[in-house]
């Protein structure tokens, strides 16, 4: 194939880029002024245009500036009942760390925070949203700590440069941390931001910076490629703040393992469709359909104005919005035609139980009660995915008959049985499965 002269430039820009994304990988800071260099002379090669020599030059310097004055904000997070190591990045004077939420685990840990420069401190675990992985610590000594700014993931654009930081395999005193270059390519991916940075165990937790030196994500899961690699993003942070500063876990990183997006927004209810007809076979307890008064055995005619005739009408009308808008659904009672308006929710805000009124189960727990039921004990009305009652082997449908040696009548008991356990107790259930009075025995531990 023949290219023009701009075609063949953009050929060789794309190669150089590939080749600047495959050549920065882990990296120190007496290292990185003569890898820039090099870098330098191959886009001066490939490309013989000063615009490429002029940018590179200005990148080199944002990111020398970057690493001097950041880097000491880059800690190693230590469990000190655990051997593994995370990462976090300080940012404020007064210590507080922003991390993964697996990292940290639960709430209250006694944790050891280590600075580059091997001095290390005190700290403790604070909240997290563990349905985003987004956690919370803070250095427990006083003192005015080296810290970095916060960024708006949501200005992130695609293909920008990043940097990142952390501790990669646990600290190590004989090395600065590793920084590694690459590009943002992709913000959508289940919530989470993707890079092409090279990330190793033990950076979990570290900080993404933006080229203004400011972090726009924390690390989180690292891929089996590098298109893999996902970054909690600050906006996520932001949304949850106070709440993971009062100490609040919340969330299942089962929700994402399973392949869940928690911002796909929510009806809550489950449908039926028959001879034409789309009709609500249950609607979730504490659900958006519920406190806008749509009740079970609805026959939904229209949803915001479009006719309802397949479920699959109802869905991508759900679909394409957002959680927090406002759809109106006409349904069919009994002969009467009535107009409900329903403010949809995230699947996160859904499944964790935020605004629950009639069951107010740990959402750490990982199953939603049915507060209608009256057949004694509290049945299950639906497990999440991944959850810890999942893995336990709790089912759909199960009906908890005792908790922890107490004999329970019915969803409001087990509430209040449980809602004060501390995080990492063992709780044993008893539960009836099937109308089989032969109780099934399920250990759960809350995490």
């Amino acid at each position: 194939m023949i290219y023009s002269n701009e075609d063949l430039i953009l050929v060789i820009r794309y190669k150089t880029d590939r080749l600047v994304i495959t050549l920065i990988k882990m990296i120190t800071m007496k290292s990185i002024c003569l890898l820039l260099i090099s870098i330098s002379f191959l886009f001066i090669k490939g490309t013989e245009a000063s615009g490429s020599v002029e940018k590179l030059k200005e990148r080199e310097k944002k990111v020398k500036k970057i690493v001097s004055e950041l880097m000491p904000t880059v800690v190693a997070v230590v469990g000190n009942d655990q051997p593994a190591t995370g990462s976090g990045v300080i940012i404020n004077e007064d210590g507080l760390i922003m991390t993964a939420g697996h990292v940290t685990e639960a709430a209250g840990k006694e944790l050891t925070i280590i600075f580059p420069d091997g001095r290390s401190v005190k700290g403790e675990s604070l909240g997290a949203n563990r349905t985003r992985d987004a956690g919370l610590a803070r250095i427990t000594e006083e003192g005015k700590w080296p810290f970095a700014p916060i960024g708006n993931s949501d200005e992130a654009k695609l293909g920008e440069w990043l940097i990142a930081m952390g501790h990669p395999g646990g600290y190590d005193l004989n090395r600065s941390p590793p920084i590694r270059l690459g590009r943002l390519i992709s913000t959508g991916s289940m919530g989470m931001l993707r890079t092409d940075c090279t990330l190793v165990g033990g950076d979990s937790g570290g900080p993404l910076f933006n080229l203004d030196g400011e972090v726009i994500g924390i690390h989180s899961s690292i891929g089996g490629s590098l298109a893999e690699n996902r970054h909690v993003p600050s906006s996520v942070f932001k949304a949850g703040w106070e709440r993971m500063v009062g100490g609040e876990i919340w969330g299942s990183l089962g929700m994402m393992a399973a392949g869940v997006n928690p911002d796909r927004p929510m009806l809550g209810v489950r449908m039926n469709e028959s001879e034409g007809k789309v009709t609500v076979d249950k609607v979730f307890p504490n659900s958006p359909a519920r406190r806008a008064g749509i009740m079970d055995g609805d026959v939904i005619l229209k949803i915001d104005g479009m006719p309802a005739e397949q479920m699959s009408d109802v869905i991508n009308q759900v679909s394409s919005s957002k959680a927090g808008d406002q759809l109106e659904v006409e349904v069919l009672r009994g002969s009467m035609n009535q107009l409900f308006t329903v403010e949809l929710v995230s699947w996160e805000d859904l499944a964790s139980g935020i605004g629950k009124e009639e069951e107010k189960i740990r959402p750490q727990l990982g199953i939603i009660l049915d507060a209608e039921y009256e057949g004694g004990g509290a049945k299950v009305y639906e497990v999440v995915n991944g959850s810890i009652a999942d893995i336990a082997g709790v089912l759909a449908g199960d009906v908890v008959m005792i908790v922890d040696g107490d004999d329970i009548s019915n969803a409001d008991e087990m509430v209040l049985k449980i809602k004060d356990t501390k995080l990492g107790a063992k709780i044993n259930f008893s539960i009836r499965r099937d109308r089989v009075e032969e109780l099934v025995k399920a250990e759960l531990i809350f995490e």
